[in-house]
């Protein structure tokens, strides 16, 4: 047996891709919307034909003919170098007809299921290997033959609800048996109770005016998933490069504060122990991050898949959505980013994973009584807000006396799990970290609309029995 043998079928994956666009180009739209309709660019192993199939895709949704030029127009580029419309239009010459379509289909699927069985052994293996307790191993393979059922039942287009039951039972008897995945803890007490904890198939929106802090709780998020909890994280980076992240995270893990590592012959012994500290927990951890700027969605989409593939992702992070790069058909900005929200929703859903999608925040909070900010007032396109699962705003007003003492609130004014409302945290600035508030009396909602100065709160007052 040849124990190299590819995980994939080069012909299969070639002959679907080839049977669309034969389909096409004979002007059966209708059959080349059904084998679309079938699969996912999660069935194709080869990155290439996973962005062919997300390109033709794409071409269907915006009501482009399906053809070699057509493609090559919507992404030009694929994953090796090579161009879309060459190979587009070798594998179009390749595939003699459309009338094998479903043997290719079947086949493509079934090695996508033989992958996700090797994962399954891969995670349990890694788990032995790194003498995790019994019980998480259990639950880490539970969790991956869940996904494994998912992926088998993917091929039909409807089911009974009923069909479902089963599932949803085994999560509660698992729940309830101690079998269940850990959850995935945002590493704040009072976060973790406002939200319920982060979800699997979820879009994590976090908003916030430039300087509140959404990078540092999205960041803070992703250390608590991948160094507390050991996931994987991925993150794209759009607006700060590389090395910034990595300094942050040095500082929020080893508690140094970031001016004094602007200059680093300033820092004392203690303050380089807490740094050795944090770059061992960063070398530990599995993070990954992509910085390049201007990324679109294809390849966003072509690199969290192999990353999902190749470490088992847990959680993604996109900082922000405003930056992310048009793929093309869209008629203004605003269309733009409302497509590059529904696909990154879309993209939690494929991946199984919560995604923390950054964004920013319009100016109406500035000139609002209590200046606090509401899901509306996400910039760009009020797609984002009918996407996400859950909409968190980071209020931090350094005008008022709380604020400037560090006092943040986390508004969490939508969610598909958990009643609007909102918590407090700590900012710690100079480590670029919150933590949680302990000890905090909290405003009334009047007290907070009126503005008054947090002082004043308690000046010239006497609790009450």
């Amino acid at each position: 047996m040849n124990q190299f043998r590819e995980l994939y079928l080069p012909e299969a994956e070639q002959g679907v891709l080839g049977a669309i666009l034969l389909a096409s180009l004979d002007g059966d739209a209708a059959l080349a919307q059904d084998i679309v309709s079938q699969m996912t660019s999660a069935d194709f192993y080869h990155l290439d034909n996973a962005a062919l199939f997300d390109a033709i895709g794409d071409c269907l949704a915006r009501d482009m003919p399906v053809d070699p030029v057509t493609v090559g127009v919507v992404q030009r580029l694929l994953p090796s170098g090579e161009t879309t419309m060459a190979y587009a239009a070798e594998i179009t010459n390749n595939v003699p007809s459309t009338a094998n379509w479903r043997a290719y289909a079947q086949q493509v699927k079934k090695w996508a299921v033989i992958r996700q069985i090797i994962d399954v052994g891969r995670i349990t293996h890694e788990g032995v290997a790194d003498d995790l307790p019994a019980d998480e191993i259990i639950a880490t393979a539970q969790q991956a033959l869940a996904d494994l059922r998912d992926l088998q039942d993917a091929g039909a287009n409807y089911k009974r609800l009923s069909d479902v039951v089963p599932k949803v039972l085994d999560a509660m008897d698992d729940a309830v048996n101690d079998r269940a995945p850990p959850k995935l803890s945002t590493g704040l007490v009072d976060l973790d109770k406002l939200i319920g904890y982060l979800r699997p198939k979820t879009m994590v929106v976090i908003g916030g005016r430039p300087g509140s802090g959404k990078t540092m709780l999205a960041l803070q998020i992703m250390q608590s998933v991948t160094v507390a909890g050991g996931g994987t994280g991925l993150i794209f980076s759009l607006e700060m490069a590389e090395e910034e992240l990595c300094v942050r995270s040095i500082a929020s893990l080893g508690g140094v504060d970031l001016r004094r590592m602007e200059n680093a012959k300033d820092l004392d012994a203690e303050e380089w122990s807490r740094v050795g500290v944090a770059v061992g927990k960063i070398k530990q951890a599995e993070i990954y991050i992509n910085d390049t700027p201007g990324l679109g969605m294809r390849q966003i989409r072509s690199i969290a898949r192999e990353v999902k593939r190749d470490h088992n992702l847990s959680i993604m992070m996109v900082d922000y959505v405003g930056l992310v790069g048009s793929d093309g058909g869209a008629f203004n900005r605003t269309d733009a980013v409302g497509k590059i929200s529904t696909a990154l929703k879309n993209l939690s859903k494929e991946l199984g994973i919560p995604i923390l999608v950054l964004a920013q925040l319009n100016r109406n909070p500035t000139s609002r009584v209590g200046k606090k900010p509401q899901a509306s007032d996400l910039r760009d396109s009020g797609q984002i807000e009918q996407d996400a699962d859950a909409v968190l705003l980071v209020h931090h007003d350094p005008e008022s006396e709380a604020g400037q003492n560090g006092v943040t609130e986390i508004i969490l004014d939508k969610g598909r799990q958990a009643p609007v409302g909102f918590c407090r945290v700590q900012r710690q600035g100079q480590y670029a970290r919150f933590v949680d508030l302990v000890g905090y009396h909290a405003f009334s909602d009047e007290e907070v609309e009126m503005n008054r100065p947090f002082a004043n709160t308690y000046k010239g007052r006497k609790d009450h029995a």
